[in-house]
């Protein structure tokens, strides 16, 4: 099931991550083959609206999980290093925590 064209997700359009804002766009990315991406030299994040409302927000969180990920940093897959468990988690909860507090109306 798609969302209809007419009606887009509604909420806020930026993600503040402290130092700097994201810009949330909603557009296609059928021509991409992708739910959703983020380009972080132009502090975007990219979602495509044409999903069921719960594929929506999936893909959002997932995009803005990626933003956090890369603040902390653990952005690249090859220059990640090996990570424990424990010390994921911290760093995702530490990521989620500061995310709300600063943008309680995304989420």
């Amino acid at each position: 099931m798609t969302q209809k064209k007419n009606k887009l997700p509604e909420h806020p359009l930026t993600l503040n991550i402290g130092h700097k804002m994201y810009t949330i766009v909603q557009k296609s990315l059928a021509k991409d083959n992708l739910y959703g991406c983020v380009e972080f030299e132009k502090s975007l994040i990219t979602v495509d609206p044409n999903q069921c409302l719960a594929d929506y927000k999936s893909t959002l969180l997932h995009e803005i999980t990626h933003v956090g990920l890369d603040l902390f940093g653990l952005g690249d897959d090859d220059e990640m290093p090996q990570v424990a468990n424990e010390y994921l988690t911290t760093v995702t909860s530490n990521m989620f925590i500061l995310f709300t507090s600063l943008n309680p109306e995304l989420f």
